[in-house]
């Protein structure tokens, strides 16, 4: 089977990101559901060199206090005056380490290493990920067009690696943990899925509206 590209953009935005911290005294978990990007693949084996990117802007992400997040775009944090957008890329696949093919919806689990382009600054992350592929049929039609990848990524960020350290005092440790765990569960598809006017129309609103939200207006 040829390689095969999965699109990673859903119009109806059920794809997520989720950042947790988990300090002594405040838990706060970040999200957004503005992400995109593409996966690249041998369905005869997922170890041949994949490709796999994604992206996020820093606006979209939502603590669900507008005063946090404020402070988290500002450039004693994410900076998003300078860096707008959260990108990852995997590097390469160390789990299963032999040639690995998918099965129609069976689950493959891999670990993995991947580059973090955050505030600027890129680092190498590990990342353990589940995938499970889903061939074309009438059940994952009603969520997208296409054979679909299913992609559950979870991996850890040290802030002070993506030079946010000088902005975590003791005090602000209490609430913000100095390694945060991000979790990106998406999925890709072999097709582009097909909007109508009227449904374009209606989400363009919908994220306009969202927009203003998050920024207070």
């Amino acid at each position: 089977m040829p390689r095969t590209t999965f699109i990673v953009d859903d119009p109806m935005t059920r794809n997520a990101v989720h950042v947790l911290s988990r300090a002594p005294l405040e838990t706060v978990l970040v999200r957004t559901n503005d992400v995109r990007g593409q996966i690249e693949v041998d369905p005869d084996d997922v170890t041949a060199k994949p490709r796999v990117t994604f992206e996020a802007p820093i606006d979209s992400l939502d603590s669900g206090v507008p005063l946090m997040n404020d402070v988290m775009r500002s450039d004693k944090w994410l900076d998003a005056g300078k860096s707008p957008v959260i990108r990852f890329a995997l590097e390469r696949v160390i789990s299963p380490a032999t040639r690995t093919p998918l099965a129609d919806g069976q689950p493959l689990v891999l670990t993995a290493e991947g580059t973090l382009e955050l505030r600027g600054v890129s680092r190498p992350v590990a990342v353990r990920a589940e995938i499970t592929w889903l061939k074309k049929s009438d059940s994952t039609a009603r969520r997208l067009p296409g054979d679909l990848l299913h992609v559950v990524a979870r991996f850890d960020v040290p802030l002070p690696v993506f030079g946010i350290d000088a902005h975590l005092s003791a005090q602000t440790l209490d609430k913000i943990a100095g390694t945060v765990q991000v979790e990106a569960d998406l999925f890709g598809s072999t097709e582009r899925p097909q909007v109508g006017g009227d449904m374009q129309d209606r989400l363009a609103k919908a994220r306009k509206s969202l927009g203003q939200k998050l920024l207070g207006g």
